[in-house]
């Protein structure tokens, strides 16, 4: 049977079915056992009670027909005989059955003409041991009383397990009943793929209510990777979109220019030159973008490994270089004597220090300020990184969309790709980080980013 209510039907029953054949099997074994001793018994008391009998028969040789001893043991279908030496005197009750055995002392059973047979023989001492008394009776009642004991017990046994598998059934329909409607509720949260229903966990027993709650929570796992998936699909949409239209600028620019040079050769060398001095510049700044959307693909990756950083030694180099760069632009330093060690990429963490002073340089003014601090002992965070500078700062409703992509705060004139601050959060959230926007005392902007404690 494939549900589980028939299942359970045929399970229970089938348990029932051997309880109650091991238990029959006790009574009838009991039963008969019973009634074979209490036969046994009967026969000896038959003789017992008849040797007095027996021994005045011998005395007299012709013993006197007891009609009431003849009628006892003729009703219960027994035969009592009297064996003197070999010779049989006449017997009492019913005739001895023909062809039995020869008489042996104790009990036995036996079989002659299709019938079993239950005697009980005895030596009589008093008469010197040359006389026996046997009593002889059928088993056939004893039998048949049996039989109709296990007849009995079988059609008990029948009838109970009908009426146990009728019980289970419509047991098995009560207790299913909270997985059914555990089912039709999954089945409607299948059918209309509203991962924000649930499914009520508040009835049945406990372990329904406990594959309900564990069910929510399968639920609530799923919505949530539904809604970042999407996420993720929206902002793939939206990166692709404003790729292909940061991209388009460049390379129009540069096919334009091409195009003018290779269809005017009589072109003055000064203006040719201007021309291709454009065409650098746009191929400069299509490679940047390059560059830019391969760092964000590579971010997106998994780290290839983590190690301890030790993020003052980075932040230096980073500024060695930046001053060579702009050298137009005033730099200054505050970095701790010891070493600040932070767990992660080394590469990721350089996306993070180089944007940054990047970014300050271009969208400053003509002083940067980079500071580090260690982490305070006892405090709750690591690290931070801060770099100011002395520009037109932030608006407070740009502050999060320059993170995006392509985004580029409002009046921003300097060149630049609009990817640096995407990788720089990027970054932020692989290592664990958090990063904040707000005025710095130089006048500008000024951008923390505070790294979690190792």
């Amino acid at each position: 049977m494939r549900s589980l209510r028939g299942r359970l039907t045929v399970g229970i029953t089938l348990v029932l079915a051997i309880v109650l054949a091991g238990a029959g099997l006790v009574v009838s074994r009991y039963v008969d056992r019973s009634e074979r001793d209490a036969l046994d018994k009967r026969l000896e008391s038959i003789v017992e009670l008849s040797r007095e009998t027996a021994l005045s028969a011998v005395e007299s040789e012709l013993p006197a027909r007891d009609q009431r001893l003849d009628n006892v043991l003729s009703a219960t279908g027994t035969s009592l005989r009297l064996l003197l030496d070999g010779r049989e005197l006449p017997a009492f009750g019913r005739p001895p059955p023909p062809g039995r055995p020869a008489a042996r002392e104790g009990f036995h059973t036996f079989e002659t003409n299709g019938q079993r047979y239950r005697s009980y023989t005895i030596r009589l001492d008093e008469l010197g041991g040359l006389s026996r008394l046997e009593v002889t009776t059928r088993l056939a009642p004893t039998e048949r009383k049996l039989s109709e004991l296990n007849r009995r017990l079988l059609g008990f046994g029948a009838a109970a397990l009908f009426m146990a598998a009728l019980g289970v059934w419509f047991t098995a329909d009560v207790i299913l009943r909270p997985l059914r409607r555990l089912r039709r509720a999954t089945a409607g949260i299948a059918g209309t793929e509203d991962l924000d229903r649930r499914v009520p966990g508040d009835v049945g027993p406990a372990e329904l209510r406990s594959l309900a709650a564990s069910f929510n929570e399968m639920l609530a796992r799923l919505g949530r990777s539904a809604a970042d998936r999407e996420r993720a699909l929206a902002a793939t949409r939206r990166f692709t979109a404003d790729a292909g239209h940061e991209l388009r600028t460049p390379l129009t620019s540069v096919q334009a220019n091409l195009s003018a040079l290779s269809r005017h050769p009589e072109m003055p060398a000064a203006q040719r030159a201007e021309m291709v001095e454009d065409a650098l510049a746009e191929n400069r700044r299509l490679v940047a973008l390059l560059d830019g959307l391969q760092g964000l693909a590579r971010g997106d990756a998994p780290p290839p490994m983590l190690d301890d950083v030790e993020l003052a030694d980075l932040v230096a180099v980073t500024l060695t270089a930046a001053r060579s760069r702009y050298p137009g632009v005033t730099w200054t330093a505050e970095l701790p004597d010891e070493p600040v060690v932070v767990r992660g990429w080394e590469p990721g963490l350089g996306i993070i220090v180089e944007n940054l002073v990047r970014n300050a340089a271009r969208h400053g003014g003509s002083t940067v300020a980079v500071t580090l601090s260690a982490a305070v002992p006892g405090a709750d965070g690591g690290p931070e990184l801060s770099v100011e500078d002395d520009g037109a700062g932030v608006a407070e409703a740009e502050r999060e969309r320059i993170f995006e992509p392509f985004v580029r705060a409002e009046g921003t004139t300097a060149e630049g790709s609009g990817l640096g601050l995407a990788l720089v959060t990027q970054q932020v959230r692989a290592h664990g980080a958090a990063i904040e926007v707000g005025e710095s005392s130089l006048g500008g902007a000024r951008f923390s980013v505070r790294f979690a404690r190792g």
